[in-house]
């Protein structure tokens, strides 16, 4: 792993990025109107989430490291099949299998350790989100924990950040600096306008949204615990796929490279893929969440005060005499009538 040795003293630096958030839940608009789309984002349709935990960050590769001393045996897909798929201008290896201008190539060695290849490293990226993780593998991490992978619901949920209908995570409007996107010609021509090529910290960008959430769009595709399902295969068919969201570094905001960037945008891959662009982040359900009740209004209790006309209040009070005179005078009344 290269010059620096990683040790559990060294790791707890990172611990910083290892947050979780509670959210509320409540109603909001799933989706897109957009009838073109081909991916499940059609039609907006109101959804409901029960209150949850969410990762503020994707999970970091300093929290995988961590993850595998704890799980020594554990062996991640991509280390099985002891290859995973790489953006052709970053590999770093020799040993590859592609078709000819395919920007993906099939990379011997590459691993969650080894992202570009065999003779890449994470010791200077351990605050990058931790890639070349299957569903599989995500699902092992976020239950070690006692968390688990999202579902796609509370995922979109937390990316919305409280907005209705917007396509960002903070609002309508494209803004180049507010995440990790591919700019320029794909795959060969990144433009760095938001100042990152290929991966970046999970802190690079601030927060995207009013929850306090950090990449929830662009860097890396996030696994979701969603079925995908095709919209013109009978499901019955279908290999098993699940739901991955967020989009990534190579995606792009008008989709003429890859995938369109929004918050309601989605893929569907099969559990063991890996890759350089995606990851994941846990959740876990907040079963026992208490919400600070709203006071209710105080109820105002008339004063007491003495029987009588109301205009001999203030008289009675301040001369007793008085009070007692008024009090004959009333009393020789009733027994004239």
């Amino acid at each position: 792993m290269g010059s620096v040795k990683l040790t559990t003293g060294f790791i707890d630096h990172y611990e910083r990025y290892n947050l979780m958030k509670v959210l509320e839940g409540g109603k909001f608009l799933k989706g897109i109107n957009d009838p073109k789309s081909e991916t499940g984002e059609y039609p907006v349709e109101v959804a409901e989430v029960k209150p949850f935990y969410i990762d503020v960050y994707p999970v970091t590769n300093a929290q995988f490291w961590k993850f595998k001393q704890l799980r020594s045996g554990y062996k991640t897909d991509a280390e099985t099949q002891n290859w995973s798929y790489v953006l052709r201008p970053f590999v770093n290896g020799t040993d590859i299998a592609q078709f000819k201008d395919a920007p993906w190539v099939e990379v011997k060695g590459a691993q969650w350790d080894k992202p570009e290849g065999p003779n890449s490293t994470i010791v200077d990226r351990l605050d990058y989100p931790v890639v070349h993780v299957s569903y599989h593998d995500a699902k092992a991490f976020c239950e070690h924990y006692k968390k688990r992978i999202p579902l796609e619901v509370e995922w979109e949920f937390a990316a919305r950040g409280g907005y209705y209908a917007k396509d960002y995570p903070w609002g309508d409007r494209y803004q180049k600096n507010r995440a990790n996107l591919w700019q320029g010609k794909f795959p060969n021509g990144n433009t760095k306008a938001d100042k990152w090529e290929g991966l970046s910290p999970v802190h690079a960008f601030s927060a995207q949204n009013d929850f306090g959430l950090y990449d929830m769009q662009g860097n890396v595709w996030e696994w979701t615990d969603t079925r995908y399902y095709e919209r013109v295969v009978p499901r019955h068919v279908q290999d098993r796929m699940y739901v991955v969201k967020g989009c990534s570094f190579v995606d792009t905001r008008d989709g003429r490279a890859n995938s369109i960037v929004r918050v309601a945008q989605r893929m569907g891959l099969v559990p063991s893929y890996t890759a350089q662009n995606v990851g994941f982040r846990c959740a876990k359900s907040a079963k026992h969440y208490w919400k600070p009740p709203v006071a209710p209004p105080k109820k105002v209790l008339p004063m007491d005060r003495p029987s009588g006309p109301r205009h001999h209040l203030r008289s009675e009070m301040a001369d007793p005499d008085l009070a007692e005179k008024l009090k004959q005078q009333r009393l020789k009344r009733k027994e004239e009538l």
